[in-house]
């Protein structure tokens, strides 16, 4: 199974935002991401992205047992 990261985006040397990547390459069609803390328990990230119509018509299943 792959992990992902969080990624820091630069753009001409400046930081712009956080992405996710997976080895190392950043998701596409990220549209922003939120990293939320609460005093007691781990940091989390919520991340938007759009979905192409073929996406979203051609699903794949992935069978966790």
């Amino acid at each position: 199974m792959k992990h992902i990261q969080l990624a820091k985006l630069y753009r001409t040397g400046q930081f712009i935002g956080f992405g996710l990547a997976v080895d190392g390459e950043l998701l596409e069609q990220q549209v922003d991401t939120n990293i939320s803390t609460e005093p007691s328990k781990l940091p989390y990230i919520t991340a938007n992205f759009y979905l192409k119509e073929q996406q979203a018509e051609n699903p794949i299943i992935i069978h966790l047992d």
